[in-house]
């Protein structure tokens, strides 16, 4: 019956004319007749109907003959069916539900609201000691006052400590930004007492923060990523690690960077969790990949000479980053993004070789700020979806791309009804996949708004209906 049903559906696509270019009238359109054939037809006619789809698929194709690598056909799912249930992550395989992307995602259930929290910010007294500061307390804020701020987007809000409640690890950078100041990490059993909370000074400024287990202990670690201060001469930082059963942070000074993103997994297999990062250059930090492999016992290794043919160039200025195994090879691959840039590097023979790039399609204005992975199309291979900024952040842009192997194609629209827009400084840093709606599949969920989103006190995700993700903003 389902085979049958595939075949009508192959069938139809092909009488109809349905491409990736299609209407969502037309789409419409084409579901609707084919949920009526298959009330309406016996057996016997779909089995008709099979023969004259061979007969017409074989007779419209010339020997040897491909589609153009543009076209892509997808078939449709059962309207009200479960797509992309909550379990398929957990279906990934033990070398990518151990990088930091997994682990991350993973924690994700719902995107914590700091404008509610008792953690907007931090008021540093004359008499040296902090207060905090939130949004029912507004109307006394003063300029006047030393102030430090959450930086959107920079948080972890799960259970770090292992009692069944969330924990709150956050950070906050010194008002004015950008300011050549050290910013504030907290850490709070933000559900057993929020009232309670541990504050110590930290990087200059925390763009990225991930979980990984680093010791093999079943618990997890934040490990954070930092740019340093961000005007000149842009000096760079030292990576950090915290340890939610000490309350303690290492710092990993042996190579300082301008470090705007950052991943977590075992590169050279040896069961260990390794850390990885790529500096943004300047007059006193080039521009480089970064490698801390993991020697256990909180002990890391400098190992840059696992990176090959990266330059001090533009061409090879990344600011975002993962680490996946996305050719099925049982080694992560390292996934790098910019502006204009797109690459997949594929990990062989114990390096990250720059001559094993796969590039990837991006429209000129876009710049990669997040991945996501999952096997969209259920081929058995991981896609990958992007959320980029565009026009210099004056908007965001999602991109799914669907994995072929040695090349990537864009099939966004086939996908997602909505997927970009344009604000003032309307752009998005995170995309989480979970079950926002809780209905049993996957969604994909905004996090870290600015601009315009953030002003309007902007809630935005992608719902899933039954493979089709419609954008809702609220």
């Amino acid at each position: 019956m389902y085979f049958s049903h595939r075949l009508m559906t192959s069938f139809l696509i092909r009488l109809f004319g349905y491409s990736s270019k299609s209407s969502p009238k037309k789409i419409s359109l084409l579901m609707g007749i084919i949920h009526a054939m298959r009330k309406i037809l016996s057996p016997i006619n779909r089995l008709i109907i099979i023969t004259v789809f061979i007969i017409f698929s074989f007779s419209g194709c010339k020997k040897n003959e491909l589609p153009p690598d543009e076209v892509f056909v997808r078939s449709i799912p059962l309207v009200g069916s479960i797509v992309y249930s909550t379990s398929l992550l957990d279906s990934l395989s033990p070398i990518n539900k151990n990088t930091s992307w997994y682990n991350t995602n993973k924690a994700f259930d719902e995107i914590f609201d700091v404008k509610k929290s008792l953690f907007s910010g931090f008021e540093l007294t004359p008499e040296n000691k902090f207060y905090p500061f939130n949004y029912s307390n507004e109307n006394s804020w003063n300029a006047s006052k030393n102030y430090y701020w959450f930086n959107l987007g920079s948080y972890i809000y799960t259970d770090l400590t292992g009692d069944g409640k969330k924990d709150l690890w956050a950070y906050y950078l010194k008002n004015p930004w950008p300011t050549n100041a050290r910013g504030l990490h907290l850490f709070s059993e933000y559900q057993t007492d929020s009232t309670h909370y541990d504050l110590q000074y930290g990087l200059t400024e925390v763009r990225k923060c991930v979980l990984s287990d680093l010791d093999n202990d079943k618990k997890k670690e934040i490990v954070l990523f930092s740019t340093g201060y961000d005007a000149l001469p842009f000096p760079g930082d030292s990576i950090a690690i915290f340890y939610p059963s000490t309350r303690k942070y290492k710092y990993l000074s042996a190579d300082r960077g301008y470090f705007q993103g950052g991943a977590v997994g075992d590169i050279n297999g040896d069961g260990l969790q390794d850390i990885i990062a790529y500096s943004g250059g300047s007059k006193t930090v080039p521009i480089h990949p970064t490698a801390y492999l993991n020697k256990g016992n909180s002990n890391f290794q400098l190992a840059n000479n696992i990176f090959r043919g990266f330059t001090e160039t533009n061409d090879d200025n990344f600011y975002t980053i993962e680490l996946f195994d996305m050719n099925g090879d049982g080694f992560l691959d390292l996934m790098l993004g910019a502006r204009d840039r797109l690459r997949v590097v594929l990990y062989k023979t114990g390096l990250f070789n720059k001559a094993n790039a796969i590039n990837l399609p991006i429209l000129p204005g876009l710049e990669v700020m997040d991945f996501a992975f999952l096997d969209f199309d259920g081929d058995g291979s991981l896609d990958i979806l992007t959320m980029n900024n565009k026009n210099i952040y004056q908007g965001f842009a999602l991109r799914l791309y669907l994995n072929r192997g040695t090349k990537f194609i864009d099939v966004t629209k086939e996908y997602f009804d909505v997927f970009e827009s344009s604000g003032k400084n309307a752009w998005i840093k995170w995309i989480h996949l979970f079950d926002y709606d809780k209905d049993g599949d996957l969604d994909v969920v905004a996090d870290g708004l600015y601009g315009e989103l953030y002003d309007n006190k902007s809630k935005v995700f992608w719902e899933n209906n039954s493979g089709f993700f419609k954008y809702k903003k609220n």
